[in-house]
This record gives C-alpha cells, structure tokens and sequence, in this order.
C-alpha cells in the first residue's frame, strides 16, 4: 500500500482550504512594514499600488501560519526565563501598531521584551520568524541585516517609530 495516495488528497483538501480563505482576504491598501526591504523599489511600487496581489498556495499559507502560531510560544518561552514581555500594547489590548505616511505605511510589531540574558533592563522590539533549516543557517552564517533584508528593515523602522534602540530577532 502507498501511503502517498492516501495523505495526498488529504494534504490537497487542507492546502485548497488555506487557498480559500486567502483569497476571500481584501488586498492590503497599504504598504506593510514586512515588504519594506525589498530591493526592488519596482515591487514595491507595485504592491503598493495594488497591481500586483502576491497569491501563495495552500503549502505556503498553512507555512506563513505555523510562524503566527508559534509567536505565542516564543513569548511563553521568553516569560518562562524571566524576561518582561508585551505581545499586545496594554493600552488597547491590541498588537503594537505604527503608520506613517498618512497611513500608507502601516506594520505590526510582535511586541517588546526586556530583562532576558545578555539583554540588559533596555526594551527591545521583537520579531518572530519561522525558517527551514536551510534558511536557519543560512541566517546564522550571513546575520538577520544580509540573509533577511526585509526582516531587518521591517526591525529598523519599529524601532524608529517606537524609539526603542535595539531589536531582539527570535
């Protein structure tokens, strides 16, 4: 018996599902702070201006989701050593936001941590990425600034608008 022919339209139902529920989400009217490294400033004027949708398949989509789902852990991790962390502005109780631009340029933050080793009593933002192992080492050997550009500048621009001085990647 191959296994293959059994998980396969099991795997294309749940990858067809995240495909349409992506799709039936409204285009972003804004420039979002992930997309900000680019280095095409061409790609970037076309996301802005809505002329070009990124569509993803189902893989890709339940993927971007595995990252959501493990923000929570990422900071249940960081409290469970001791650090001080908000994933939600306790003002709104929503995720930290900023705009500029008149709200053409919009991002959120995953939140702000201090008091965790080697981090010192300083806020720090913070931004949780999922990576395959190729991406992983690939990360560690070149740093967030050359192997993610789009991380870093994402990093870069939260820390201005916040005023924090220094991000901590997990």
């Amino acid at each position: 018996m191959n296994l293959t022919d059994h998980i396969s339209p099991i795997t294309s139902a749940i990858y067809e599902q995240y495909e349409r529920i992506e799709g039936a989400e409204p285009a972003r009217t804004y420039l979002g702070a992930s997309q900000i490294g680019k280095e095409c400033e061409r790609a970037l004027w076309y996301s802005f201006r809505w002329a070009a949708k990124e569509q993803f398949e189902g893989r890709m989509l339940r993927l971007f989701q595995t990252g959501h789902l493990a923000e929570a852990r990422f900071v249940a991790d960081l409290r469970r050593i001791g650090a001080e962390v908000f994933d939600v502005d306790p003002a709104t109780g929503k995720q930290f936001g900023f705009q500029d631009h008149g709200g053409h340029m919009r991002g959120h933050m995953d939140g702000c941590v201090r008091n965790f080793p080697s981090g010192g009593g300083k806020w720090h933002v913070t931004e949780f990425k999922t990576h395959s192992s190729k991406s992983f080492k690939t990360l560690q050997k070149e740093g967030v600034e050359k192997a993610k550009p789009e991380h870093f500048a994402q990093m870069q621009w939260y820390m201005g608008k916040s005023g924090m001085q220094r991000a901590l990647y997990l």
